[in-house]
């Protein structure tokens, strides 16, 4: 088992990619990205994290089993 942060939840628990990305002063399409590399900087969590102090993160981290965390890509 593994961890994996919900990208997708959080940005739509936080008003939508544009509400987002206006909050860590990143193009509008930004988000969108991160979600489909499941990928978002220590920096992008620290901005939403100042804008929405009450946020708390460890909500949006879920298990996952070995198999669900392969991407497909040799790293």
């Amino acid at each position: 088992m593994t961890t994996r942060l919900d990208i997708a939840s959080l940005i739509d628990d936080l008003g939508g990619a544009s509400e987002v990305a206006k909050l860590c002063d990143v193009v509008r399409t930004a988000p969108y990205g991160w979600v489909r590399r499941n990928y978002v900087s220590s920096s992008v969590l620290e901005k939403l994290k100042s804008a929405n102090p009450d946020l708390d993160i460890d909500n949006y981290f879920n298990e996952v089993d070995d198999d669900q965390d392969k991407t497909g890509r040799s790293t």
